[in-house]
């Protein structure tokens, strides 16, 4: 995951085009995504640590005629930019990865991201100090410990102690950016770039 394009893939792996015709049509059938949820599912724990990373767009993955927004892409200014949303146990390991624009408020898709949340402990940074999302968490059964914002009027439960463990997710980002082709997206359709994503979620749990 070098960020090289496509025609530029060394030969030993076979002609490039039929190398990009089968990552497509895995990417958009799902599949690398569908591995992550299953290795996911199967080493779960009492945490649901939340949060997201900004990334930034090549230039070329800019054009394509696909609207903007429907491939994950928003104005900053910085450019255009995207930004993963993710969901990690308490050991930092990926349980699910969102791809939205990133001019987009992550608050927006926290309950996406997170799942299920049933007798979980969720935690998350100021980005994420809402009173619905502690509602919907509580309703859900899971415990919200996320501290108040700075301006917040009303005093919110929080444990410091338990909270610095979404340190965590901050170090999983650190981890799959020291791909190239995840710190720059480069890919101009959301469902390539996100296999991408998903391989390097895969290999993390392989090696970390």
């Amino acid at each position: 995951m070098t960020g090289c394009i496509w025609n530029q893939l060394p030969e030993r792996f076979g002609k490039w085009n039929s190398v990009y015709r089968f990552h497509n049509r895995w990417a958009k059938k799902g599949v690398f995504k569908l591995l992550l949820a299953a290795i996911a599912k199967a080493d779960a724990d009492d945490y649901k640590i939340i949060d997201a990373t900004h990334i930034k767009v090549h230039q070329d993955a800019c054009r394509h005629p696909q609207a903007a927004e429907k491939r994950g892409l928003g104005k900053t200014k910085g450019g255009r930019n995207s930004k993963l949303n993710a969901c990690v146990n308490g050991s930092g390991k990926p349980l699910f990865i969102l791809l939205r624009p990133g001019n987009e408020h992550e608050i927006l898709t926290a309950e996406e991201t997170l799942g299920d949340v049933t007798e979980k402990i969720v935690l998350a940074d100021r980005g994420y100090d809402s009173d619905r999302l502690r509602h919907q968490i509580m309703k859900a059964g899971g415990v919200a410990i996320i501290p108040g914002k700075t301006n917040r009027k009303s005093p919110v439960f929080y444990l410091p102690e338990i909270g610095r463990r979404r340190r965590v997710v901050e170090n999983f980002f650190s981890r799959i950016k020291r791909h190239r082709r995840i710190n720059t997206r480069y890919d101009r359709l959301s469902e390539t770039y996100m296999a991408f994503v998903s391989l390097a979620a895969i290999a993390d749990w392989v090696r970390f």
